[in-house]
């Protein structure tokens, strides 16, 4: 199984911006810059489904939703700890 690392799926260029928040957990990771095309990282290239598990500074996390607001140019993943 394919697990992305949330630091090196975007190239932290572009007008878009890139959050994480966590369900029921501490963590903060920093935000990151992003190319609109850079979206289609959160596609596993293997089962063209969207990551379902990602690493968020080598520590393993579910992703419970992907939100776009086109407006804010804002990318917001939304992850908990794997139950």
């Amino acid at each position: 199984m394919n697990v992305p690392e949330y630091l090196s799926l975007f190239s932290n260029d572009g007008p878009g911006r890139v959050k994480v928040r966590f369900v029921r957990h501490t963590g903060k990771i920093a935000e990151q810059a992003f190319a609109p095309r850079e979206v289609l990282a959160l596609i596993d290239s293997n089962s063209q489904r969207f990551h379902r598990l990602m690493r968020f500074d080598d520590y393993l996390f579910e992703v419970h939703k992907y939100e776009i607001d086109p407006r804010t140019q804002t990318l917001t993943i939304v992850a908990g700890e794997v139950t």
